[in-house]
């Protein structure tokens, strides 16, 4: 057993609150919600990229060919929740700078609030899973913006952390890429996490599959943009895998896609087969405990939890026996599925960012399943 599995205790503890204090909390939720929903009006349509140094609103519209009234009431929606600063006597808006960076750019936590809208292109959908004669699940195209949500959000991750933060938290991984083996990327989506890879390691191979088959085009189309021929993009159901891949790779990454899995543990058996014996595995999952009281606290788990509930479960149970882990599965039950996947030497890290658990593991024999 990992000595993880033992240590790191969280904090279980929640304090009392009064009527009206959790009356508060509860309205500071639902205006989180609203401004979320304004937050990502405004980093789609790039308002707060011409919002560096002080505009009127007929400027900004002017500037970006949308119409003012839109964009003076968007503008005090955005006063209002203490992000953009108002001139009254001039009439003009800006963003501070030392808020400016974060709203924009390659670093633009402001285009996180885009998840909101896009999970609501389900919401009757899941509302009606809901019911005892409802639906088990949602089908995955019900999200037809989701892939490009998570090519946006894994072009700020993986860039930022894959190379300097990920690659060095694998014993010795660096050297292996560096000497030429074969690697695979289950769930890849658009891709970015292998083409980093590839362009980075040219001496090694890399394989990335997806079951949505718009993804992998994409993926193969911006690979060839990219003039990669060491990495090769295939649509794959990662839960049965191509017999002739049995001991195919020295190492095999799943970046926070097991928990959508209909089958996971399947999927987990499915890797150790096309593992090499002493092969390594890295998975990637949200951090937090599989202790609901002890996400108290937690940043990730609110929004985990919602977009477990509006994405990542209803598309697990869509499928006939679909398992539906949700995405705040937790620490401790992932530990307890390695393990009885038969992975071994499993060594758990939070990323630099805190927003995952770095799961590494070895396979060995792989037994009959």
């Amino acid at each position: 057993m990992s000595s993880e599995k033992m240590n790191n205790q969280h904090n279980c503890k929640s304090g009392d609150e009064s009527t009206q204090q959790f009356a508060g909390r509860v309205r500071s939720m639902i205006n989180g919600g609203a401004t979320a929903l304004a937050l990502s009006i405004g980093a789609h349509h790039g308002i707060f990229e011409v919002m560096d140094t002080p505009k009127t609103s007929v400027q900004i519209a002017e500037s970006l060919g949308l119409k003012e009234r839109y964009v003076r009431e968007w503008l005090h929606a955005m006063v209002a929740s203490r992000i953009v600063e108002m001139n009254e006597e001039m009439g003009t808006y800006h963003v501070p700078p030392n808020r400016f960076p974060l709203l924009v750019g390659k670093f633009n936590i402001a285009a996180m609030a885009t998840l909101v809208p896009m999970l609501c292109e389900a919401y009757d959908q899941v509302s009606d899973c809901f019911k005892t004669d409802g639906p088990q699940g949602v089908a995955y195209d019900q999200y037809p913006k989701f892939q490009d949500f998570m090519h946006y959000m894994s072009n700020i991750m993986h860039n930022k952390t894959l190379l300097t933060d990920f690659v060095g938290s694998v014993p010795e991984l660096e050297e292996l890429l560096e000497t030429g083996v074969t690697v695979l990327d289950v769930g890849c989506g658009k891709g970015r996490a292998p083409m980093i890879l590839a362009q980075k390691f040219p001496r090694s191979s890399f394989y990335g599959i997806d079951i949505s088959a718009s993804a992998i085009s994409a993926a193969q189309i911006e690979a060839e943009e990219m003039s990669l021929t060491n990495i090769h993009f295939q649509v794959h159901d990662a839960a049965s895998l191509p017999c002739d891949w049995t001991d195919k790779f020295e190492y095999v990454t799943a970046l926070d896609c097991i928990h959508d899995q209909a089958e996971p543990l399947q999927v987990l058996h499915e890797i150790r087969r096309v593992l090499k014996p002493g092969g390594t595995f890295s998975m990637l999952e949200i951090a937090g405990s599989s202790r609901p009281n002890c996400n108290i606290g937690n940043p990730r788990a609110i929004d985990g939890y919602v977009i477990s509930l509006f994405h990542c479960m209803p598309v697990s149970l869509y499928f006939d026996g679909g398992k539906g882990l949700g995405t705040m599965w937790g620490r401790e039950n992932v530990l307890q599925v390695l393990e009885e996947c038969g992975f071994s030497e499993i060594i758990v890290r939070k990323s630099r960012d805190s927003f995952n658990y770095h799961f590494v593991s070895k396979s060995h024999k792989c037994p009959a399943h």
